[in-house]
């Protein structure tokens, strides 16, 4: 009985990860790309404010603004995230802007003090102009937040 709790348990952890779909970026040579720039800002070592794409066409897209130094402890850190799209067809985009903690007892903390904001979803379909890149942008508060896209160069929210 016990060996099979253990195989059911292996199975679980072993065919749960496939059922996500992860973006991946354009290959270099495969044709005209622009460039998508997650942001975020640390509000102290603890806590961030991370405006991101969370998925396009779908597909979970691995790649945030906010990092904690591997061995430094919990603390925040910012960090460049920027990756390639197709350019010249639609993408279907998920963007977020939400509090990141450093770890789980600071997220605890401020619940529990009341300092965290109310988080922000948005779906839009666009299409990247060959070259161009676009900014995450976003406004984190407790009664009310937003998050959007910007063309950097105009500094245009993309409809």
């Amino acid at each position: 009985m016990k060996s099979l709790r253990y195989l059911f348990a292996v199975f679980i952890a072993v065919s749960l990860p496939s059922c996500v779909q992860y973006y991946q970026p354009p290959q270099v040579g495969s044709g005209p790309t622009a460039t998508i720039r997650n942001t975020g800002m640390a509000h102290d070592a603890f806590k961030s404010s991370v405006y991101e794409v969370e998925k396009i066409d779908g597909k979970t897209v691995l790649a945030s603004a906010m990092q904690t130094p591997r061995g430094g402890g919990p603390v925040v850190t910012m960090g460049e995230s920027s990756f390639p799209v197709p350019a010249g067809q639609p993408l279907q985009m998920e963007l977020s802007a939400h509090d990141r903690f450093a770890a789980d007892g600071a997220a605890l903390a401020y619940a529990f003090g009341g300092n965290t904001t109310k988080p922000a979803t948005r779906t839009l379909t666009f299409t990247p102009k060959p070259g161009a890149t676009y900014v995450v942008k976003g406004r984190l508060s407790k009664e009310d937040s937003a998050v959007w896209l910007e063309d950097a160069k105009t500094g245009k929210q993309v409809p």
